[in-house]
């Protein structure tokens, strides 16, 4: 029984067959490798989420031993580095206790392979698998679904320091850098809950488009051979229907699903591939294209 130390072997001699037993079955059910260890001590390990791990790496990032284990690059980006310790750990998870560098793998696996205490909302964020907002047109679209909101207007005018000038009525290319400088300031803070909150309603990636902007919200485009009976639908209560839609043809109240459901659906092949921020009534988008 390859492993049993001199003083669990010499018990033997007195324990009997009793304490043989007990033992063994010890030994048996000892945790085998890395990762069944750091679960014994009730440690919860990473999992496969890519995100996740980039939250472990920023956590991380400014430890050289960390750097040296995962073997990232200055030049790596978040994602890339992320990638790296994923590896790095994948592999010293599966080390076996026989292994003559079992401690230190096991001493590295507990420091960067398992959940941390994180330091800010950004890695707390990623690690729940949410996507931080990273380009324009992320910050564009929050500031056009949350302008009417004055809790936002006040938060981001608060902390950008962005004076009265900033309100409902600024454009989208003025209010996207106000935004920006607002999620970035939020970002690096603690992860207090209310500021956490704060990041995931105001600052996270928006959808590319219209159409998957409703589609995360559970609507869906009207499907083929469904126009027509959605035109039928809405004809006798959205007043600038006709005059939108009709493209040089006569469409009234009169009209019928017939006429007006193609060109009901020519204007929505065009509005759904469109970014949120252009369009300035989503609830007509909503109304005419999707159910």
């Amino acid at each position: 029984m390859k492993g049993l130390t001199i003083k669990a072997l010499a018990g033997l001699g007195t324990a009997g067959a009793t304490g043989t037993i007990a033992i063994t079955t010890w030994y048996l059910s000892r945790p085998k490798d890395v990762k069944a260890k750091l679960k014994s001590e009730g440690l919860k390990l990473v999992g496969d989420s890519v995100r996740a791990w980039r939250a472990i790496f920023l956590t991380h990032k400014g430890n050289a031993e960390f750097i040296r284990f995962a073997g990232i690059l200055e030049s790596d980006s978040d994602k890339e580095a992320g990638s790296k310790v994923m590896f790095s750990c994948k592999q010293i998870l599966n080390v076996a206790s026989g292994d003559e560098n079992y401690e230190d793998f096991l001493s590295k696996a507990r420091s960067y392979c398992t959940v941390p205490q994180f330091k800010t909302i950004e890695t707390k964020i990623l690690f729940s698998d949410k996507e931080p907002s990273s380009v324009d047109r992320d910050w564009k679209d929050s500031f056009v679904l949350n302008k009417e909101d004055p809790s936002f207007i006040e938060k981001v005018k608060k902390s950008s320091q962005a004076g009265t000038s900033f309100d409902s009525s600024t454009s989208t290319d003025i209010a996207k850098d106000v935004v920006k400088k607002f999620c970035e300031a939020l970002k690096v803070k603690f992860p207090e809950s209310q500021d956490v909150l704060d990041y995931e309603r105001y600052c996270l990636q928006t959808p590319t488009n219209i159409e998957a902007f409703f589609e995360k919200q559970g609507y869906y485009l009207v499907k083929d051979g469904s126009w027509g009976s959605k035109f039928d639908s809405i004809k006798s209560t959205d007043s600038s229907l006709f005059d939108e839609i009709k493209k040089g043809t006569a469409l009234s109240s009169s009209s019928d699903g017939t006429q007006g459901g193609p060109k009901l659906k020519e204007w929505c092949d065009l509005e759904k591939v469109k970014e949120i921020n252009a369009i300035s009534d989503l609830k007509k988008i909503k109304s005419r294209c999707f159910n």
